[in-house]
This record gives structure tokens, C-alpha cells and sequence, in this order.
């Protein structure tokens, strides 16, 4: 392959000045030089070029067919070369950028699109990049550096893994509207035992939290049924199998089987959810924009 010739980025400025003014003199002023400054400028880059760039005559300058192909080529150089400018710009300042966010399903479906709307709203280049999974699997994604951060509760956080509060999410009883709690603003642990129960699966961080409840009050589900989806869960009630306990930011995804709810109490027990991330470990300025929105928001979809 031919080796092209190595103009800088200066010298293409100032071929296409006066490729624009047809003037060497209205070139020179315009980019702040001398006439004799501009010229031996010119002069060198088409000494590396070998071929003339422009015809010159006491009254024009004349791109040659070489200066034209090369004020062509120049123009696309430039103008990629801003763009690519502009573009750090704004990821240096945190307007730009991808920034990578695991989070529970409940969370990522309900608490965080409004917040990634008004983020988009504000400063459209940062984009939020969502990967809802499980509370362990979110943990994971965060220490081996695929995320930058992740939204999860505070359990088995492994050493390293710092976790900031964001909300408190108080559980209630999912049921359909002919269930007998129908009207009711709050049940008791001890009633829900009395109840088939659909739970959710053991990979879920929610059944640590229902069973440490029914221990406390030293009670247990006679009969359960056992999925792992949110809208199986809610499937299930809906088809009358039992009733379930769930923090309020699950009942929004379980909206489509037309349920009822009531708060559960004697306990109340709250999921703390919050954001998990690695103290010292940089990250890019958009991430940092980003969880500041977070923080401020609380995760309650607002962030003013």
C-alpha cells in the first residue's frame, strides 16, 4: 500500500483557508499570520505532498486538481476531527457517555425509566444502559467491572462492595378482589400463614426477606406454590392458587392481573434498596452524573 503523505491537522486548516478565501493575503488574516508565514506553510505541505495545490497568478489563487481532492479530503478530516472533539467534550464533562446499570427487575421496571427519561431529557448524550437480573447476579456484574454501579439490597455484599440506602420498600399482600382480605388496609404475618401462599423462588432476594418474616412471628406458610417471575407470581393469584407477599415496588409489574393489596404488619418489613459500587474504582464522568440523579431521586422517579 502507497504511504500518503503526513500533513498535520494545522496544515489542512490553512490549505483549506485559502482554498475558501482565493487569497493568500485574506487566508493569512483570517488564521491570525503572516502572509510569508502562511505561504511557507503551503509551500511544505506541498513539497510533501509532491504536487502543487494551488495555481497562483497576481490577481486569484486556483485549486489544482490535487488541491481540490485534497481540500475534499481535508474538509471530511476536520469535520470528523471536531465531532470527535466535541464528543470528549461532553463525555469529560459527564454529558456524554454509556453508563452501565444492573439493577433488580422491580426496580429496573419501575423506579428507574422515569428517572432515565428525565436524564435523557437533560442531557441526551448519556446514555443508560439497564440489565435487570437478580440481586446475587447484579453483585456479580458489578465486582468483575461490567457495570458501573448496581441497584440492589444490602445482602451478601462481598468485601470491597460499598451500598448506599436509597428507599425503604414496605411489604404488603398481593390477592385477587374476591379473596376474603378484599377492603382490607393491612394483614398480619400470622393471617398470611393461614393462606396458600405463593412465593417467590430461592434465587430471589424477596424469599429471604418472607421467610425471616414468618420465623419471626413464628409461623409458616401451610401450603405454598413456588415460581420465580414476577407475572407468574401474579399469574398464579389471579388464577385463584394462593396470595403472595411482595414490597410495594414489585405491584406495579403484577398491575395486568388486576389485583388488590394490603400492606402487612405485626411485623412491617422493609427491602432496603440502594446502589452498590466499588470505593476507588474510576468511572467515566457520565457515571457520576448519573448517580448523583440517583442519589438525589431517592428511586422514587423524579430528579429535582
Amino acid at each position: 500500500m502507497t504511504e500518503g503523505p503526513d500533513l498535520s491537522l494545522r496544515e489542512l486548516h490553512l490549505v483549506l483557508a485559502v482554498a475558501e478565501a482565493h487569497s493568500f493575503t485574506d487566508a493569512a488574516e483570517a488564521s491570525h499570520l503572516s502572509q510569508s508565514a502562511l505561504s511557507r506553510a503551503v509551500n511544505n505541505a506541498e513539497r510533501r505532498i509532491g504536487a502543487r495545490l494551488f495555481e497562483r497568478t497576481t490577481r486569484s489563487v486556483v485549486l489544482t486538481p490535487v488541491g481540490e481532492e485534497l481540500v475534499r479530503i481535508a474538509r471530511r478530516l476536520l469535520d470528523g476531527h471536531a465531532q470527535g472533539m466535541q464528543e470528549f467534550a461532553l463525555f469529560r464533562d459527564g454529558l456524554g457517555g454509556v453508563v452501565r446499570v444492573a439493577a433488580l427487575p422491580s426496580v429496573a421496571a419501575t423506579a428507574l425509566p422515569p428517572l432515565v427519561a428525565d436524564l435523557r431529557r437533560d442531557n441526551p448524550g448519556v446514555v443508560v444502559d439497564i440489565t435487570d437480573t437478580l440481586a446475587h447476579l447484579a453483585v456479580d456484574l458489578l465486582v468483575a467491572g461490567r457495570v458501573d454501579f448496581a441497584i440492589t439490597v444490602p445482602d451478601d455484599l462481598p468485601e470491597g462492595v460499598a451500598f448506599r440506602p436509597l428507599l425503604q420498600d414496605r411489604f404488603h399482600v398481593a390477592f385477587r378482589s374476591d379473596h376474603a382480605f378484599h377492603g382490607r388496609e393491612s394483614v398480619t404475618w400470622r393471617e398470611l400463614a393461614d393462606e396458600q401462599v405463593v412465593t417467590f423462588g430461592s434465587a430471589s432476594s424477596l424469599r429471604a426477606l418472607t421467610d425471616e418474616a414468618f420465623a419471626r412471628v413464628g409461623v409458616a406458610p401451610a401450603t405454598t406454590v413456588e415460581a420465580q417471575n414476577i407475572a407468574v407470581i401474579a399469574g398464579l393469584i389471579a388464577a385463584g392458587l394462593g396470595v403472595a407477599a411482595a414490597p410495594a415496588q414489585v405491584l406495579p409489574l403484577m398491575a395486568f392481573a388486576r389485583l388488590e393489596s394490603a400492606e402487612l404488619v405485626d411485623p412491617t418489613v422493609d427491602r432496603t434498596l440502594g446502589l452498590a459500587y466499588v470505593p476507588g474504582r474510576s468511572r467515566s464522568p457520565a457515571a457520576d452524573y448519573v448517580e448523583r440523579a440517583l442519589i438525589a431521586s431517592r428511586l422514587d422517579g423524579s430528579v429535582g
